[in-house]
């Protein structure tokens, strides 16, 4: 729903799987944040059920459903409904000085991590055992809170692992190098990961796809609107290199940037990514490494612990052409800088004040606006929960899910992949043929909520107290050493891609699943105390956009077993194309910052899933309705209306400039007005619920529905 991320880079935030997007404001269902999950070594514990939380008998004192304070009723809604629902919020909220942008994302994490930090403490009074849950979590918190003990190192943390760069005396020597330091979490040259192939599911591959840039996006290197982040990113990198002790800084800062720029000129553009065909080429190992010889890739891959290998997958063949002549005519002190450097990034959050803050100042000042640091204690429990998430997770569904919760979200999937299915019959665009695959597919989405069946391991992890960086390595490591034991394996379709306490949601095509953790499962997306509407239009209609997702640009490529193939006929994909080409003109034509459009291209795959999303919803909201839910109206609105202000409310959110310009670069999710508004401007059960009549802005003369 949000940001980005290569996998396998332990600087990353928690995200979704690699390329599979799903719905936030922020990053998966709408916030961009990506990150790896922790995956689960060949011990897990089967989940104790009878520790998750017991449901309250009575809604807490402040929850409110839908608060009419938020509401601005001077904007007529047939003329903009999410400023009707959200304008008074809009004027009256500002932006924590801590964030970049602001919303019901944001606030549930918020509470969310108040939570979390309830659970921290509890472990830290435990004095639990050396590798349970409680051990790990309080003593990796622990090693984060302790700035004291991370200030007095300094860089000395990384001095070995600039020393050995440093002593590699051929590009062949510095590869090994980087790969070795790679399996910590640093991420050079390009990207890589292990996942089911594409083409054969059951079985996972080794895939490798551009990367290798420090910057959101290779038009951040390379087009004029970008020149002063770029300029401020060149100071920055010198800044940083000369704290480290780099004689001639300003100047390598120059050749690293150089370096840089040319990965930019033969990297994609993130439109460019959302093409599965083209991001897929499965070749014999030994022909890759032919290729590309100046990858050296058995040495390379023999380093990565990537034994044996027989087929890979590149995602960008282009990109490694680039990369292959890079590593052949560039400076070996070029390269070595480069790779000191990529170490010193990635590592800087978790390195002294020094380096810490210069971090902070560039990443999230100048590139997102930011005005000042996080409590530090919310970001030492995003990195335990990105690094550890099933030993926090085991602690956290204990405190905050309810099995109600888990049951009803059952019951609202399957009602809503029963109206989908109604749906798909009633398509005029679709041929009989199609919707017999199409409905396959749908029957077969797997769906999982809250928690995993089975708890992921850490067996043999060491987490010590006073040991940020090294935490953070020695996790990453047991991940990826993890990762690289499943090459040619049969998949685990068990396995989670999202700590339970992530705050949002996804689809993953090659698996064909719906995944929601614990955390989404709460207000304003949902509450046991809520009516039916509102929690339709909220988990609803998330329920629904992970659905979509099986069927957008992207996700309808894909069969019903997860293998990327064609079960379309001709005449109904040039159809599909038809109708997603309206919605790539519907999404262009938003602007915001004085002219810059949203690109719709981009967000294409999400604006799918959210117009599908809020269709499918709301047919799930008809039939609850039809089978007995209350039809009364609250607070004067009927349960219709209440769906749709529903739906507008979880949208609520505020960005500054900064952000605002950064995601519209890269993130696949449309702003959050757009979110809103753009669905229900096509959504003729809106139109009656509103009384929006044609000429009304909230109505577009030429409606599109395609799923």
């Amino acid at each position: 729903m949000f940001d980005s991320f290569p996998k396998y880079n332990f600087a990353a935030p928690y995200t979704a799987a690699r390329k599979y997007l799903t719905l936030s404001a922020f990053a998966c269902l709408g916030l961009s944040l990506f990150a790896c999950d922790n995956k689960s070594s060949q011990t897990t514990e089967k989940t104790d059920t009878t520790q998750v939380a017991e449901t309250q008998n009575q809604a807490p004192a402040d929850y409110k459903a839908i608060d009419l304070a938020n509401f601005d009723t001077s904007i007529r809604p047939q003329d903009d409904f999410f400023q009707f629902v959200n304008g008074s919020w809009l004027s009256k909220t500002e932006i924590p000085d801590s964030e970049a942008r602001w919303g019901s994302f944001n606030e549930l994490r918020d509470k969310n991590k108040s939570l979390l930090k309830n659970v921290v403490e509890e472990a830290l009074t435990a004095n639990a055992a050396a590798g349970s849950p409680q051990q790990l979590v309080a003593d990796f918190y622990k090693s984060g809170m302790d700035t004291t003990t991370i200030n007095q190192k300094g860089i000395e943390p990384l001095q070995a692992q600039m020393a050995a760069i440093e002593a590699a005396t051929s590009v062949e020597e510095l590869l090994v190098v980087a790969a070795e330091q790679k399996k910590m979490g640093v991420s050079s040259f390009f990207s890589l990961w292990v996942d089911a192939d594409e083409k054969n599911s059951t079985q996972n591959i080794l895939s490798l796809y551009q990367g290798g840039m420090s910057l959101p996006t290779k038009n951040y290197y390379l087009q004029k609107a970008f020149d002063a982040q770029l300029a401020a990113f060149e100071k920055y990198v010198a800044t940083m290199l000369e704290k480290a002790g780099t004689p001639n800084a300003a100047a390598v800062a120059k050749n690293i940037i150089a370096l840089e720029k040319k990965l930019a000129q033969v990297a994609k553009e993130p439109k460019e990514l959302r093409d599965p065909e083209a991001n897929y080429n499965k070749m014999a190992f030994a022909d890759f490494a032919k290729k590309y010889p100046n990858l050296k890739a058995e040495r390379y891959f023999n380093a990565l612990g990537a034994n044996g290998l027989t087929d890979i997958v590149v995602g960008q063949p282009a990109f490694f052409v680039g990369l292959d002549n890079l590593l052949k005519t560039a400076k070996l002190d070029d390269l070595k800088h480069y790779q000191k450097w990529r170490l010193l990034n990635t590592a800087a959050p978790f390195l002294s004040s020094n380096f810490a803050d210069e971090h902070f100042n560039f990443f999230q000042k100048t590139l997102s606006g930011k005005k000042s640091q996080q409590e530090r204690w919310k970001t030492v429990i995003e990195t335990v929960d990105g690094k550890v998430g099933h030993a926090v997770g085991q602690l956290y569904v204990a405190k905050a899910f309810s099995p109600k919760a888990k049951e009803k979200a059952a019951a609202m999937i399957e009602n809503i992949r029963t109206a989908f299915g109604e749906s798909i019959d009633g398509l005029a665009w679709m041929s009989e043929a199609t919707k017999v695959k199409a409905k396959e597919k749908l029957n077969a989405i797997v769906y999982k909520i809250g928690y995993p069946d089975k708890w992921k391991s850490y067996e043999g992890l060491v987490i010590k107290a006073d040991d940020y960086l090294g935490n953070i390595q020695r996790a990453y490591a047991l991940e990826f050493g993890e990762d690289m034991q499943k090459i040619g394996k049969p998949v685990d379709r068990g396995e989670w891609h999202m700590t339970p306490a992530t705050v949002n949601a996804y689809y993953n095509p090659v698996q064909n699943e719906i995944v929601f953790p614990a955390a989404i499962l709460q207000p304003p997306f949902f509450s046991e105390f809520a009516d039916d509407a509102v929690n339709y239009g909220g988990i609803g209609a998330v329920i629904g956009h992970e659905l979509s997702h099986g069927f957008d640009d992207q996700g309808s490529q894909y069969g019903a077993d997860g293998n990327m193939e064609n079960w379309w006929t001709e005449q109904d994909r040039q159809s599909f194309e038809a109708l997603t080409k309206k919605l790539v003109q519907q999404y262009d034509e938003y602007t915001v910052l004085d002219g810059l459009h949203v690109k719709g291209e981009l967000t294409l795959g999400e604006n799918i899933a959210d117009l599908g999303g809020v269709t499918m919803a709301y047919a799930g909201l008809k039939r609850a309705l039809a089978a007995g839910s209350s039809q009364e109206k609250i607070d004067g609105y009927t349960p219709e209306q209440r769906f749709f202000i529903s739906w507008a409310q979880i949208w609520r959110t505020k960005h500054r400039d900064a952000e605002l310009q950064r995601l519209i670069e890269i993130d696949p999710h449309s702003p959050g007005q757009f979110r809103a508004n753009g669905p229900l401007s096509n959504f003729e059960p809106f139109f009656e619920a509103f009384e929006v009549k044609q000429g009304d802005k909230m109505r577009r003369d030429d409606l599109i529905k395609i799923w």
